[in-house]
């Protein structure tokens, strides 16, 4: 009967430590440039400038990486998505009607109902999920703060009160 323990050569392979970088090594490494961030071919013109200028964003802050590409790919597509819906929406309104004709004992009866259009329920999910990717690339205050640890404030800088 097996006794419980490791078994050699299981699990999850070790990382070499003599090969992880020092913090220092890592600030000497150069940052990585905001051309780096190339639009996928397959974005649309305004997409393209949407994700132009979240990349700038992120270069702004030092964050620009190629690995973020497909993440902000789909941002710009949800932000072009919000554009173009709430354009739909200022035109046509928020709401439709939707008429139904049923036969009650006998007679035709006409209910007419009003809806909110297919694209408010469209408009909240595209903006649902914008503000999720937005937050996961900390471009959300609350992201932000918890990518620079938070600002504190200086003692004496306004908020007690004298007496």
């Amino acid at each position: 009967m097996p006794s419980g323990g490791s078994r050699p050569g299981a699990g999850r392979k070790r990382k070499d430590p003599t090969r992880a970088l020092t913090a220092a090594e890592r600030a000497k490494l150069p940052a990585t440039p905001a051309s780096c961030m190339v639009p996928p071919l397959h974005l649309s013109d305004l997409a393209q400038l949407l994700f132009r200028e979240t990349s700038a964003i992120l270069e702004h802050q030092g964050r620009a990486d190629p690995s973020f590409i497909q993440l902000v790919a789909i941002l710009a597509q949800r932000q072009e998505q919000i554009q173009r819906w709430q354009a739909v929406l200022e035109v046509v309104g928020d709401t439709c009607e939707s008429t139904t004709v049923r036969k009650v004992d006998g007679q035709q009866v006409i209910t007419t109902m009003i809806r909110a259009r297919p694209e408010v329920a469209m408009l909240s999910d595209a903006m649902r999920q914008a503000q999720s990717l937005l937050g996961e690339l900390g471009l959300t205050p609350s992201a932000f703060l918890r990518l620079t640890g938070g600002k504190k404030d200086d003692p004496g800088s306004g908020d007690e009160f004298d007496f």
